[in-house]
């Protein structure tokens, strides 16, 4: 145990003053005298001071209950780019989507629906509602 003797010097300090609290107040019982009244209340508060002393210390020789929080945060080091792994299971390939499934339009501007095509669209969405006036929703 690390501070033992320091541990063992307290108690022993503490022990000392009981004693002598213990001397003087049986001066004061028995034998009526004053003064062994008030060396009786100073023995107590030095056993009283003692042992909050080896209290302190014996808190302040342990070590924290949680580890600190670092002082500085270190930046991330990125990592280097990876090549793309080789595909070992032909049989994980991704299928091709059945005929009736319907693909959304991609996001690629290089892909994208010309404006022609996306006038002439319109005209007819406007001359299909024009044509049929059942479909119409009011």
């Amino acid at each position: 145990m690390r501070g033992y003797t320091v541990h063992l010097l307290f108690h022993l300090l503490a022990m000392a003053a009981g004693a002598a609290c213990g001397v003087a107040g049986g001066l004061w019982w028995f034998g009526g005298d004053p003064t062994g009244l008030w060396l009786a209340i100073g023995a107590l508060v030095v056993g009283i001071i003692v042992l909050i002393l080896e209290n302190l210390y014996i808190s302040a020789s342990q070590p924290p209950p949680y580890p600190p929080p670092p002082a500085v945060s270190h930046p991330r080091i990125p990592m280097p780019p990876q090549r793309p792994r080789e595909r070992t299971r032909p049989d994980l390939e991704p299928a091709a989507p059945p005929p009736e499934t319907l693909l959304q339009p991609s996001m690629d501007v290089s892909k994208a629906v010309d404006q022609e095509t996306k006038t002439a669209a319109a005209e007819a969405l406007d001359e299909q509602w024009t044509s049929n006036p059942t479909t119409k929703q009011s």
